[in-house]
């Protein structure tokens, strides 16, 4: 499925021209003109695309490493493949394609024993080559290094929307600072993480007072959250937020709305408070989330985290049902995976229903610590990372590159651990 470029050409012009630019010579007439309509035709332009599919991020020394051919119809198959290294310019891999599990209109090309750091790209008869990629031993540490520096960028300018701060956090509070960052960059009054000081000017910066209903409960959660990982810097600007959070979260009228945004908004306050008015209210999601048909989206699955890990007086039952309900769909996405991470699958749904069950498999790892979703979370992020028809890099419209500090967080953890 190619990509299509509009071009619009006046035919009826171009070869009017060359009569006309031909008559000229001939008869010496200058200045001839055709009173004759000009017709204008539209027409699609394919444009071309590599049949062999790569992560165009990269991929991590240690870990497995696929690409996948797309056939075309009528070709003859095309048995080897190999692995440039563009550095030297020579071949330095070379495997068989082998059959894809479940679909026949691809191939698999499996060169997970190529662990040198360099520059790539896959080759193979009749179909060509790949888009160069990468081989690091730190490839996703690489990556959220990367896009904290970005969002970190958007926070400092005032331009990253409420949805990429909560997941900044978010990621902040799981993974922390990227090992490479400077321990020494500081806020010299607080001795605060750069990335804290980021949201702090990013807060102190904002207005989300005449706001929608759900940036003004995000951004209570945003403050709720805030607090809870800065009092240890600054007690008085945390208790500040939390007192913010708290009028924003009232003013909303969330008290009669139950909803996602408010069921995260609520457990970021209780866990910051411990205040059990807040407590009550998120007893009142019970109902919700007793059915076993449930899918959490990141407003629930985050506020469920939250909620399962503070320290504050929890209802066991309902403890119990949020982590149910996040292992349980996990569960049924893992199962799914080969059909969800296909790049040719009619399963596969659109980039964010992709990056919604990442979320919900980086939550349930978090929860078991076990590992057991690693390989998974890998084959769909080299989905959204070009292993797709369209060999395109996804980036989310809702919340940016913040939901990316949270991917990547996650896989230089795992890579870190030898875990992928």
């Amino acid at each position: 499925m190619g990509r299509m470029k509009k071009h619009t050409i006046s035919y009826a012009s171009f070869f009017m021209c060359c009569i006309l630019g031909l008559s000229a010579c001939s008869s010496g007439i200058t200045g001839a003109r055709s009173m004759e309509p000009v017709a204008v035709l539209d027409y699609d332009v394919p444009v071309g695309l590599p049949n062999i599919m790569t992560d165009l991020t990269g991929y991590s020394s240690g870990a497995e490493k696929y690409a996948y051919l797309r056939l075309a119809p009528g070709q003859d198959e095309v048995v080897y493949f190999s692995v440039r290294d563009l550095d030297r310019d020579r071949i330095v891999f070379e495997g068989m394609f082998e059959d894809a599990k479940g679909n026949d209109s691809i191939k698999k090309a499996d060169f997970s024993s190529l662990t040198a750091s360099g520059n790539y790209r896959i080759e193979c008869d009749i179909y060509g080559y790949s888009q160069n990629f990468t081989i690091s031993p730190d490839c996703y540490l690489a990556g959220s290094i990367r896009i904290n520096a970005e969002v970190m960028e958007s926070l400092k300018n005032l331009t990253a929307t409420p949805v990429s701060v909560l997941d900044f956090l978010q990621a902040y509070e799981w993974y922390g600072m990227p090992d490479a960052s400077d321990p020494d960059r500081t806020d010299i009054v607080s001795s605060a993480p750069e990335q804290l000081v980021c949201v702090r000017d990013w807060i102190s910066g904002s207005d989300y007072s005449d706001s929608s209903y759900t940036d003004a409960v995000i951004y209570a959660a945003i403050l709720a959250k805030f607090s809870f990982l800065y009092k240890e810097y600054d007690s008085a600007l945390a208790t500040e937020c939390l007192q913010k959070a708290s009028s924003i979260y009232s003013q909303s009228g969330n008290v009669l709305k139950s909803d996602s945004a408010a069921f995260r908004a609520l457990a970021e306050l209780y866990r910051a408070s411990g205040d059990s008015t807040y407590a009550s209210e998120l007893l009142t999601y019970k109902d919700y989330f007793s059915s076993s048909d449930i899918y959490p989206d990141d407003g629930y699955m985050y506020g469920a985290m939250t909620y399962i890990v503070t320290r504050q007086t929890v209802d066991k039952e309902l403890c119990d049902m949020l982590v149910n309900t996040i292992l349980s769909n996990a569960q049924i996405v893992n199962n799914r995976r080969r059909e969800i991470a296909d790049p040719l699958s009619s399963q596969t749904g659109s980039p964010e229903e992709m990056i919604g069950y990442m979320r919900l498999l980086m939550s349930a790892n978090y929860i078991l610590k076990g590992y057991e979703y690693d390989k998974t979370m890998q084959m769909m992020l080299h989905y959204l990372s070009g292993m797709n028809v369209e060999s395109s890099v996804y980036t989310p419209v809702e919340g940016g590159a913040g939901v990316y500090c949270l991917i990547y967080g996650c896989m230089a953890e795992l890579e870190s651990e030898g875990k992928l």
